[in-house]
């Protein structure tokens, strides 16, 4: 029960401070250098990006995490090439890490946070409400 009211607890306070917010947000959404190669950030409206979170966020990667030809299976449209662009921009982000002397890679704590409640806040809020609103 401790446990589960320090959970809630650091929940809450995350939230309640819109600067950490923001800075994560910002974050994501903006472009990374590395190796003078710049990534472009990710945008929670781009189909593309939105199929890519939910396929990451869908819970069976928690246990054993994901390779490149994990998310090959779900982002049919995708090659291998594609994906790996995918993942270093996923990685320079801070949202996964790769494990050592492996191929597979786990979502961060920055990015599950990120993700889902990016994802969740899209579904509950903004998509309902701008189909509320009358066409004008």
């Amino acid at each position: 029960m401790l446990a589960a009211n320090r959970r809630y607890l650091e929940f809450i306070s995350t939230i309640e401070d819109d600067k950490a917010g923001t800075d994560k947000l910002n974050k994501i959404s903006q472009p990374v250098e590395e190796n003078d190669r710049n990534y472009r950030g990710f945008n929670f409206f781009d189909p593309q990006d939105e199929k890519l979170f939910e396929s990451l966020v869908s819970g069976e990667f928690n246990i054993s995490g994901f390779q490149n030809k994990d998310l090959r299976r779900r982002l049919s449209d995708r090659n291998s090439g594609q994906i790996s662009r995918t993942m270093k921009r996923l990685r320079l982000h801070g949202l996964i890490k790769k494990v050592g002397h492996t191929y597979k890679y786990y979502l961060t704590a920055l990015g599950k946070q990120i993700i889902a409640l990016g994802l969740k806040l899209k579904q509950l809020y903004i998509i309902p409400t701008l189909s509320a609103q009358p066409a004008g």
